[in-house]
């Protein structure tokens, strides 16, 4: 009857153990969860942000083509690297979104 009290005692502790340890479990991954669904919000803000700031180089620029005997060389030039630098920057959001 020992045997089966402290067998039973053994089980029930280890069955303590494990439940505990599924609730912690749970509780991190919701946690992960939730700070994955917060970088996924901020990163899409980010894209949207950025493809207005693209929209409105492509507005100006398309305004200057229109117009070119206003547009500088070195006008047009830091244009397109502006241009360059946001596209490069919707590409890492993207390729962070695909996480």
């Amino acid at each position: 009857m020992n045997t089966l009290n402290s067998t039973t005692t053994k089980l029930v502790k280890a069955t303590e153990r494990l439940l505990q340890e599924l609730e912690n479990e749970r509780t991190q991954k919701k946690v992960e969860k939730e700070e994955s669904d917060r970088k996924i919000k901020d990163l899409e803000e980010q894209v949207q942000k950025l493809k207005s700031e693209l929209d409105d180089a492509k507005a100006s620029e398309n305004q200057h083509i229109s117009n070119p005997q206003n547009q500088s060389q070195n006008t047009a030039a830091i244009q397109a690297q502006n241009i360059d630098a946001l596209v490069e920057e919707i590409d890492t959001c993207l390729n962070l979104l695909k996480i």
